[in-house]
């Protein structure tokens, strides 16, 4: 609680963050925010007076780097939530879980819960749970990871304050104390995606969080937000680092199926596309300046790789990141080209892609029915080249 009390003192003497608006129109705005709303828009207070911004695609907190994903305890959610913060028991039906950023402790139901670490996950951890070798089996069970590093699955029978009941599938109900576990998993065939079919956000907060939420909006300096998973959640704005609109003006790649998709691997060894991660299952990493930003959506590639888009005449524009991966691709180069229609755009500084800050790319594709784009081998081959594209995307008419 101190923590959050430091940071919502700070919150209301420093002055207020100011944003970049990012829109369905070309050019973003630069102001503080007086009014945050998904559906009505944002209230901007710029240099040029107060301006109302529709067509909302997301924003960012200026300047500021898009931090890495939570690195110590935290909840992960069906929906992709990553929420930092301290299991604090439950019951058959509900864990206790409270956030950092957040003074209350939330009620979660179980069955939206994919994991939950008590402790701060190792460096080799994969990204999605989906590939943690410790809750992945046939038949899907629940599971628990001591701090040893021993493994036990099971089913999971409820929380007390101190501890989980767990019965394994090879012994008697008991009760195993929290101090004693690292991590908790549930068993994948009953959890829920609860997506709205309206727009709705995700926010990238200081500490690393991420958190889908809907009803957004703001009162004195402090964003408000119903969170998927249920709660209410309240927060300094300074806290708040980024919002993207999902399911609104914006379609990420990592959403879309290729109309066609080649991967062809150098000296024999293929490295397929991913969605939402780099090509290694890491988090989407780029540079941009001086400084490593992590990406919730986009693309990871390597040579070689060609992916093609049907547009059908639907966008306005494509946009997106593109840059060499500082921390698995230092020393990468590769050649990389986007085609409109067969066409190949004039992109120099992708033409010879080095490690080194991203390259900023937005093109016209109001009258263009195909995209591809082309990762290609660079003067080493595909050493080290691996090439991610952060916040892909398609902004429609």
């Amino acid at each position: 609680m101190t923590s959050w009390i430091f940071a919502a003192t700070l919150a209301l003497t420093a002055s207020p963050p100011e944003f970049t608006v990012h829109t369905q129109g070309n050019a973003p705005l630069t102001g503080r925010l007086t009014a945050l709303s998904l559906a009505a828009g944002v209230q901007l207070l710029t240099t040029e007076g107060p301006k109302l911004v529709r067509g909302l695609v997301g924003l960012q907190r200026s300047p500021t780097v898009l931090p890495a994903l939570p690195q110590g305890p935290q909840l992960i959610s069906a929906a992709g939530d990553r929420i930092a913060g301290t299991l604090r028991g439950g019951d058959a039906k509900t864990l206790r879980f409270r956030p950092h950023h957040n003074e209350e402790t939330w009620s979660v139901p179980l069955d939206t819960v994919v994991a939950v670490w008590l402790v701060a996950p190792p460096s080799d951890t994969p990204l999605h749970p989906a590939n943690y070798s410790w809750l992945t089996g046939t038949p899907p069970r629940d599971a628990i990871r001591y701090r040893n590093g021993d493994t036990l699955r099971g089913t999971i029978s409820g929380f007390t304050d101190r501890s989980v009941k767990f019965k394994p599938d090879d012994g008697p109900t008991r009760e195993v104390e929290f101090r004693d576990l690292a991590a908790i998993g549930f068993n994948p065939r009953f959890t829920k995606v609860r997506k709205p079919q309206a727009p709705y956000a995700r926010l990238v907060l200081e500490n690393g969080t991420r958190l889908a939420v809907v009803d957004v909006a703001l009162q004195d300096h402090e964003l408000v937000a119903k969170s998927l998973l249920g709660p209410l959640t309240t927060f300094p704005l300074a806290n708040l680092v980024s919002l993207t609109v999902l399911q609104g003006p914006a379609t990420y790649l990592a959403e879309l199926k290729p109309k066609k998709a080649t991967t062809q691997g150098f000296l024999g060894v293929r490295w397929p596309w991913m969605a939402d991660q780099n090509v290694r299952g890491q988090p989407l990493r780029l540079m941009l300046g001086k400084e490593i930003h992590t990406f919730d959506h986009g693309i990871g590639t390597h040579p070689l790789t060609v992916l093609t888009y049907d547009l059908a005449g639907q966008y306005q524009r494509f946009e997106a990141f593109v840059g060499i991966d500082p921390v698995s691709g230092p020393r990468g180069r590769a050649k990389v080209h986007i085609q409109l229609d067969g066409t190949t755009a004039e992109l120099p500084e992708l033409a010879e892609l080095t490690a080194g800050p991203a390259v900023f790319v937005q093109l016209d594709v109001r009258t263009v029915k195909e995209l591809t784009i082309r990762v290609e081998y660079g003067p080493n081959g595909d050493v080290h080249a691996d090439v991610n594209w952060g916040a892909a995307r398609l902004i429609a008419k």
